[in-house]
């Protein structure tokens, strides 16, 4: 299923596990050289490290700097580099700068709406004379696949408006992302896929978005919250008049709550989510919903567990996830807390493909639900394993890994 060859994370000042690890001065360095298994892109290599500067006040670190280093069996490759620093120059303002860049061979891309099938049936029946076994069998393999090339670049800005703790920030980004079809060695779609059929030329260009919101936070811990609440009410566009290929403008509501059942160890989390799009998008941006924390769906890792990696894509989303949180076993390892939790959830959307679908959608529910494994470092670093199933995907069981909290 998945196997996590090291988990190691090594401070450089002594924790007090009773303690938050911000209040500490010094650096503080998690990394996780794996080994992985997600049912969407196949087995993972990679390794990951964080760095982290704490202040002794500024939480939960002063700066954090992380490196993802990822690539695939099929073909995926995710390489980025985030920074993060809170109050700059002592003032209310944290800024986050991440540069990316990621491709694939193996996307889905089964159309646009609520009712796709992705049916194999389809490209059975295409299949032409001629053609061997080995060819047949890659055409129809290849039909509701996708492959890009993307490097990205985002810049997020966020101004306390008011201290905790119930922090009120003015937020504003503006990211960039290249879309190439195809790979470096070969340009295009995947020949005679159902996204060529549909986007003959592959959507190749830039996409440009300019972003500007509200955001409330309250969390306890920000990387792993075990109480309050993080909300967050955002507008987005994309124009040529900042160099995007594509214009569009977009609109993302999202609600977070964590609520303690009796003890810290037992933790309700829910999130809600509401996204909409109008104007002209590429099929890639339209399958990344969200406004300040970005989605992959629905069908993902991160938003519809259980089912294949972006099966319902549209102009509009409506989902709601819910989490019950289980603290099993706290440790402390070369005086570094670590804690093993365990995890069930659920997940359920509905997707429009155009906003006058909006009144009909709710009509056909996308549920997905499953149980997982959380490991936390030092209450920053965390891991978690996730195995979702879906009566969509006729309960065919999806493992996924990620090295972060889901929210």
């Amino acid at each position: 299923m998945w196997l996590l060859l090291v988990a190691c994370l090594v401070s450089a000042h002594a924790a007090d596990p009773a303690a938050r690890p911000w209040d500490r001065v010094g650096w503080g360095f998690g990394a996780l050289p794996a080994v992985n298994f997600n049912s969407d892109e196949g087995a993972g290599f990679g390794a990951v490290g964080s760095l982290y500067r704490y202040d002794g006040e500024t939480g939960p670190y002063k700066t954090g700097i992380t490196l993802i280093l990822f690539a695939t069996t099929k073909g995926v490759q995710n390489h980025s580099l985030l920074v993060d620093t809170l109050r700059v120059g002592g003032s209310p303002l944290r800024l986050q700068v991440r540069g990316a860049l990621t491709t694939a061979l193996a996307d889905n891309y089964c159309g646009i709406g609520n009712a796709v099938t992705c049916d194999p049936a389809i490209p059975e029946a295409l299949v032409t004379e001629g053609l061997d076994d080995e060819a047949a069998q890659t055409f129809v393999r290849r039909f509701y696949r996708t492959r890009y090339v993307a490097p990205s670049l985002r810049l997020d800005a966020r101004y306390a408006l008011d201290p905790m703790p119930h922090r009120l920030e003015l937020v504003a980004g503006w990211r960039a992302q290249y879309h190439l079809p195809g790979t470096f060695r070969e340009r295009g779609p995947w020949p005679g896929s159902l996204y060529e059929q549909d986007f003959v030329a592959g959507q190749q260009g830039l996409v440009s978005v300019l972003q500007l919101g509200l955001m409330l936070d309250d969390r306890d811990n920000e990387p792993a919250p075990t109480r309050g609440y993080w909300v967050e009410a955002s507008v987005r566009g994309a124009s040529r008049f900042w160099g995007s290929d594509w214009s569009y403008v977009g609109v993302n509501t999202t609600l977070r709550g964590y609520l303690p059942l009796g003890s810290e160890r037992l933790v309700l989390a829910d999130r809600l989510v509401f996204d909409l799009r109008a104007g002209d998008a590429p099929i890639l941006e339209l399958a990344t919903p969200g406004g300040f924390q970005r989605y992959t769906g629905y069908g993902s890792l991160n938003a519809g567990r259980g089912i294949r990696q972006r099966r319902y894509i549209g102009r509009v989303l409506a989902m709601e996830q819910a989490e019950l949180r289980w603290l099993a076993l706290p440790l402390t390892v070369a005086k570094v807390p670590v804690d093993i939790g365990l995890i069930g959830f659920g997940d359920l959307a509905f997707v429009g493909a155009e906003v006058s679908d909006v009144r009909t959608m709710w009509q056909r529910p996308l549920l997905g639900t499953g149980a997982g494994v959380r490991l936390s470092f030092d209450k920053n670093f965390i891991v978690r394993a996730d195995v979702g199933v879906s009566a969509i995907e006729d309960w065919a069981p999806s493992v996924y890994i990620d090295l972060r909290n889901l929210f």
